[in-house]
């Protein structure tokens, strides 16, 4: 067999997984769980597809033609080429029909590659467009392994193949463009190395008809919004604090975990510590009261909302109902009288019910001012510098998770009209996305340094400097923020969650250890792959039988309106005014529909608020296993690298008699730790 030089792709635009172009649904990058499914139909005839390992003959000829054609289009005369590897996430799979009389194969007379089969084609799956843009062949798939060897902008307006560029087929040969550049290149005695390939610029072929019309103008972007608060300061800091005010996080409390909001904070010897007040259903007797709020040192003691997917009600009677409870419907009577089964915890329940009812609300902070409408004349706008979506409080100059995959939303401005309708508000600000490219010298600085991103958040770019400082050494290979829209408007529905920085949480979800893995790897991804998006939790275990549950966005005044009666009357996020009286939230939309109202405050029940100070008498714990599947089964750890995550036990507070010891097992509860909506796999670009 001749000898062959291996050629290595170092950059890569494959996908392991996509987001549908309606943006709500994920798919894997590859054939479809039935035409994996190799079992043969009552006549016999199997009709599936399969995954081409690399030591196949098909796999090491389509990798052979690759490089053959690489080396004439780089001109390498005289050298046998050979792919080492396809790119990154790129998979061959083989789409076989053959049909089986009697337990064997019945062989055609008319014979083809497929040998005894039907047929045997191959098909390359990893295109960022989904499993519908594979790739027929290895000239079919050419174009776009030339572009990405050699175009270093990583624009797919520049690649000629007919996935990127499907209305410009004619002229275009097997593997290449048919016109051949006007300045001849000098033959190549021998093979370059593999990053010398990738600088070579021979786009010119790969791309005619992009420099034969005029291409628009690159977007560009804005600068970012001046912080005019202290608070909005602090959180524009890399590495400042994880968890901000108002915020709903899980929190840990002696050995196990409950949901709480983030009443205050400060910085002691460079350590976060935070005030939280545990959530819970309403006290109706006279032994219930609320806990007291809580003090956590620690940003490991604590969870964002967003990063855990809530477990099921403790009391069965709450997961099957057509039409289910919010935190203002709640029977909490009936729980007590164990209406809704027995053994359940209301203390649990309360706060899961309060936790999804604040994930579907939103308030708007500080205004800045109030314009007349660009649309409307006879209308105005107001602009504030920050709002509360759901769990969390973003500012303007955040980046924010949007609902396409892994881009962000550089947060410019929060829009509503006047007077202020149902889910009327926007947001608007640069969209970008990451991408990744080869960088073979670790001592040049990469397209993602911060004086190249003026108009980038400091958290982005210092986020990223330290995960390319692994990636380039190990891989030779670096990621940027690109972007892709100025000026863009967007609704909060189109919102996933604020976005984190994965150097910084990652190690918190996964532990030191486990993150440590994935850095000596070189292979820190966004840590949105492995957290859920806004409005999840709204069918989060529920019967697919059941109505589907649209998620409305309820507006409230003041952050302590949208929390009710979970927490004590005088409960008060630092820094923000008391509302006046305490609210108690609107009934959520019936019939499949999670509402969307306005609210006007109304008056808390003294006798039920509590004094905020007592304890409960009843020692009610929470067990839980906080694991998510998808950070675990996604990554290859070393053993013993989510050791951290033990089953604990806390301590918690509500409604459940007096004196007795209850227990909630979450780790044998359906549904806690598993995706529900918004998890993904792998790392991108």
């Amino acid at each position: 067999m001749a000898r062959f030089h291996p050629i290595y792709i170092r950059r890569s635009d494959g996908k392991l997984e996509i987001v549908s172009r309606a943006g709500k649904v994920r798919e894997t990058n590859e054939p479809t769980t039935d035409q994996l499914d190799q079992k043969p139909n009552r006549d016999g005839v199997s009709d599936y597809y399969r995954q081409v390992t690399p030591d196949e003959m098909k796999h090491l000829d389509w990798r052979r033609k690759l490089g053959g054609m690489l080396a004439r289009e780089l001109r390498l005369q005289d050298t046998a080429v050979m792919l080492v590897a396809f790119p990154e996430n790129y998979r061959l799979y083989e789409h076989v029909k053959r049909t089986d009389k009697d337990g064997t194969t019945e062989v055609k007379t008319k014979m083809h590659a497929g040998g005894g089969n039907d047929r045997q084609d191959a098909y390359l799956y990893g295109h960022p467009l989904g499993r519908r843009k594979r790739f027929r062949s290895p000239a079919d798939f050419f174009p776009h392994l030339l572009w990405l060897a050699t175009d270093e902008t990583g624009d797919h307006d520049n690649c000629g193949c007919k996935v990127c560029s499907p209305e410009d087929l004619e002229g275009i040969v097997p593997g290449a463009k048919a016109v051949k550049p006007a300045s001849k290149q000098e033959p190549v005695a021998k093979l370059p190395a593999a990053q010398d390939i990738l600088r070579q610029s021979s786009t010119q072929s790969a791309h005619q008809r992009a420099a034969s019309a005029p291409k628009p103008a690159s977007p560009r972007s804005n600068p970012l919004p001046a912080a005019t608060r202290a608070e909005q300061r602090d959180d524009q800091i890399f590495g400042m604090y994880v968890y901000r005010l108002g915020e709903v996080v899980w929190f840990r409390k002696d050995a196990a975990w409950g949901l709480g909001l983030v009443l205050s904070r400060w910085k002691s010897d460079s350590r976060s510590s935070y005030t939280v007040q545990p959530l819970s259903n309403p006290p109706g007797g006279p032994h219930e009261r609320y806990s007291i709020a809580v003090t956590r040192s620690s940003d490991n003691e604590m969870r964002p909302w967003l990063a855990w997917s809530v477990p099921q009600y403790t009391h069965p009677g709450l997961n099957n109902m057509s039409d289910p409870m919010t935190f203002e419907t709640a029977d909490w009577d009936g729980m007590r009288q164990g209406r809704y089964g027995a053994g359940g915890d209301m203390n649990v329940d309360g706060s899961i019910l309060a936790a999804k009812g604040v994930d579907a609300s939103y308030t708007p902070l500080h205004p800045l001012r109030t314009v007349p409408s660009p649309s409307d004349p006879n209308a105005t706008e107001t602009h504030y510098t920050a709002v509360y979506l759901g769990a969390e409080k973003v500012w303007r100059g955040d980046p924010i998770r949007l609902s396409t995959g892994t881009d962000v939303l550089i947060l410019h401005s929060i829009v509503e009209p006047q007077p202020p309708r149902s889910s009327s508000m926007y947001l608007t600000g640069d969209t970008y996305t990451p991408v990744t490219i080869a960088h073979a010298n670790p001592d040049l600085p990469t397209p993602a340094a911060a004086s190249a991103n003026p108009h980038l958040s400091p958290r982005l770019t210092q986020d990223l400097a330290e995960r390319n400082s692994r990636s380039v050494s190990t891989h030779r290979r670096t990621s940027y923020w690109k972007l892709t829209t100025a000026n863009s408007r967007i609704a909060l529905d189109r919102v996933k969650g604020r976005w984190y920085e994965a150097s910084l949480l990652l190690p918190i979800l996964q532990s030191e250890e486990a993150y440590e893995a994935l850095a000596r790897r070189g292979e820190i991804s966004e840590v949105g792959g492995w957290m859920n998006g806004r409005g999840d939790a709204s069918n989060a275990n529920r019967d697919a039988r059941l109505p589907t549950l649209v998620r409305g966005d309820v507006r409230f005044g003041d952050r302590r309106a949208a929390f009710g009666r979970s927490m004590p009357a005088e409960a008060r996020v630092e820094g923000e005014a008391a509302a006046s009286p305490s609210p108690s939230r609107p009934a959520q939309g019936h019939g499949g529909h999670m509402g969307s109202a306005l609210v006007d405050p109304a008056l808390i029940d003294p006798a039920l608020a509590g004094s905020g100070s007592g304890t409960n008498s009843a020692s009610e714990g929470v067990e839980i296993d906080p694991h998510f599947d998808t950070a675990q089964d996604t990554l290859d750890l070393p053993a013993g690298a989510d050791d951290h995550m033990d089953s604990v036990q806390v301590n918690g507070a509500g409604g459940g008699g007096a004196e007795i010891e209850e227990f909630m097992d979450l780790d044998n509860m359906p549904g806690f730790g598993q995706d529900y909506g918004s998890h993904s796999q792998g790392y991108y670009g």
